[in-house]
């Protein structure tokens, strides 16, 4: 569709249809775009014309411009009533201003009661029959350019006025049913007498939809779900997940979506949920963009394109008004926004956001999103370097900052922890932006040694901040061993990927751990991050040479399902030199069949060296106390029950047979 600019927009008037009404022919709507023309011109000639009575309704006014022009109104013997929110002063202090002026000029007002705020934005001018409302509050800047260059300084907003008789008597309807109300709205100024309506009842226009007494979210939902083809949305606010729910869900079932919001509720640190929802969208697959222009972005609006697939042609729907994609502004704050297939406004809607998506208007207006990581973790429990620690039901609590809501967690006895102990753990709904998380590891940690650990947090749209490493000591005596190391591969403390554990009586404890065969090729060379591995701790003392053995046996007895890549927390070389090391690619690696040809049954032992009668070499260790071994899958198809590191028993002779064994060492 062409593009459509607001300087032309602004001389649109759209005739919908005929109807009765006294001084009045026709209905007209007037959609107004600040960004390109001053809105705020024509709002105040519609006060200076209105002959018969104004009703006002805001959640705050700042222009003192619409005051002034209400008073001169009031003076002149037009009736004026207002609907005000004091709240609003706390946030807006030039709103305490406006009400005293509008208070001080003898204006009836009544003010809003609620637990939630009035966030109505409208002006209904009686004797010309014309209702004015959107998103728009009644500031200097949210109606006019701040420039005289179009779109280069500005408030996003659509800016509604109609003269179309069902709607305007809806909003009489409505306003005087707020008037009167005794329960939720009370006299703040000027009122003498019990209010009484002004205008005779009209039914609701069924395009209307007014919160809390109708459900925003229930109705954008639900024609969500309808949509057939293009969803374009422009929202301010974003923390109410059941909207991007339906988005996520319209997305993935081929829904082209795209979405302008506003960049300081992505940092906003009162709405921290609102970047949730927004990285959200965009792991979806949403295409979404940033306001780039001076101002604000604080239209809501949503454009969708065909909401009936079985009918030729595109059925367009448009939802605006002053509802954000909140829960407050679904049920419980005092909205006012309209669902319309009016041709004409469907159109000028969608001409307004081609031109704010394509920047077609002279100014880029908007620049595609990327995702900001959050804050490092901070603040960690057990404090650092404390000492004493429990070695059980240990519970680490840290600060992850108002950003991240997703964790990685790693611990290990390597000064640069690489064992990872807990993935994605969530952030529960009620974190708010001071709220620390706390997590009770699964596992007993050896007593009298020094832990590191660190946490990595994510954003929902997985960028990530590491935290510093930090460490402490858990209580009791170091309990490193002297002798052999025997470790049941059964019991290992993670596992990832196609590693599973399975009952086999002939193995150690009645369990073994296995990759089952998918025939897959042979993995050339060790990962730093392997997709299937399982990993085991143990102590080991630092300086002395240690033999690795492996009791594996085959899928099939086949040579080709025969082997793994190990590796280890803080290994190195007789010299010193780091190797072996978890998430690096350097590995040691475990040959069941000795040589080729050699053959495999059953059960068997084999070390890290290839051939027959050749022992492979030795493992040290940097430090003595706990470590982590790390078995990669190298072939699958191959079960483990037994892992042993010897210093001295089996350091020249296996443990068992290296065909049909039945070896069973005691841990």
């Amino acid at each position: 569709m062409g593009h459509l600019l607001p300087r032309r927009a602004s001389l649109l008037f759209i005739l919908i249809m005929s109807f009765g009404h006294a001084g009045a022919a026709a209905a007209q709507d007037r959609l107004c775009d600040p960004g390109g023309e001053d809105c705020r011109a024509i709002l105040i000639n519609y006060i200076r014309n209105e002959m018969v009575a104004i009703d006002v309704s805001f959640w705050f006014m700042e222009d003192a411009r619409y005051t002034a022009e209400l008073i001169k109104k009031r003076n002149a013997g037009v009736p004026v009533r207002v609907l005000i929110d004091p709240r609003a002063n706390a946030e807006y202090p030039l709103n305490t201003d406006r009400l005293r002026e509008l208070q001080t000029a003898g204006i009836p007002m009544r003010k809003w009661l609620g637990g939630s705020i009035l966030h109505w934005k409208m002006m209904l001018f009686h004797g010309q029959n014309v209702v004015e409302f959107s998103g728009a509050n009644y500031s200097a800047d949210a109606w006019r350019p701040a420039t005289a260059i179009p779109y280069e300084n500005y408030v996003d907003e659509s800016i509604y006025f109609t003269s179309d008789t069902a709607i305007v008597d809806s909003f009489r309807t409505k306003f005087d049913d707020q008037w009167i109300d005794p329960v939720g709205w009370a006299d703040y100024a000027n009122i003498t007498t019990p209010p009484v309506r002004s205008y005779s009842i009209s039914p609701q226009d069924p395009s209307l939809n007014f919160p809390p007494w109708e459900n925003f979210r229930t109705r954008s939902v639900s024609a969500f779900q309808a949509e057939q083809r293009a969803i374009d949305a422009i929202m301010y606010r974003i923390t109410d997940r059941a909207y991007t729910d339906d988005i996520v869900t319209a997305a993935a079932r081929g829904v082209h979506v795209r979405l302008i919001t506003e960049p300081q509720q992505y940092r906003y640190v009162s709405r921290i949920w609102h970047s949730w929802n927004v990285d959200r969208l965009y792991m979806a697959g949403v295409e979404i963009k940033h306001r780039a222009h001076a101002g604000l972005n604080h239209q809501k609006s949503v454009i969708l394109h065909d909401q009936d697939g079985t009918t030729p042609g595109d059925q367009t729907m448009v939802i605006f008004g002053s509802s954000n994609w909140t829960s407050a502004s679904a049920s419980s704050q005092v909205e006012h926004n309209i669902f319309t297939a009016k041709p004409d406004i469907t159109a000028w809607m969608i001409d307004q956001f081609e031109r704010k998506w394509n920047s077609t208007g002279g100014i880029v207006e908007n620049t595609p999103f990327v995702p900001l990581p959050p804050d490092a973790p901070s603040k960690p429990l057990p404090a650092i370097g404390a000492t004493g620690v429990a070695s059980s039901n240990l519970k680490l609590t840290w600060f992850g900052g108002p950003w991240a809501h997703l964790y990685d967690l790693y611990l290990d006895t390597n000064p640069n922890p690489s064992r990872l102990v807990a993935t994605n753990l969530t952030e529960p709904p009620s974190k708010n932006a001071s709220s620390t998380f706390s997590f009770t590891l699964p596992i007993v940690l050896e007593s009298g040694t020094r832990y590191y650990w660190k946490v990595v947090g994510k954003t929902m749209a997985l960028r990530t901040r590491s935290s510093p490493v930090w460490s402490f000591t858990t209580a009791g005596t170091d309990p490193t061993p002297t002798g052999d190391v025997v470790l049941y591969a059964s019991e290992a403390v993670s596992r990832a990927g196609a590693w599973t554990v399975e009952s086999d009586a002939t193995a150690a404890g009645a369990a073994r751990i296995r990759h089952p065969n998918a025939g897959a090729a042979k993995v050339a060379s060790a990962s730093a991050a392997p997709a299937n591995y399982f990993e085991l701790t143990f102590s080991a003392e630092a300086g002395r040479a240690y033999r690795l053995w492996i009791r594996g046996k085959a899928d099939g007895n086949s040579w080709s399902n025969d082997s793994v890549f190990v590796q280890f927390s803080d290994s190195v070389t007789a010299s010193g030199a780091p190797t072996y090391r978890i998430g690096t690619t350097s590995a040691t690696d475990v040959n069941l069949e000795a040589c080729s040809g050699c053959g495999i049954a059953g059960w068997g032992w084999q070390d890290n060296g290839y051939g027959t009668g050749v022992l492979g070499p030795l493992i040290y260790f940097a430090a003595s106390g706990p470590k982590t071994m790390r078995v990669q899958t190298r072939e699958d198809g191959f079960a483990i029950d037994q892992i042993v590191l010897s210093p001295t028993t089996f350091i020249t002779s296996s443990p068992g047979a290296l065909k049909n064994d039945t070896t069973i060492l005691a841990k």
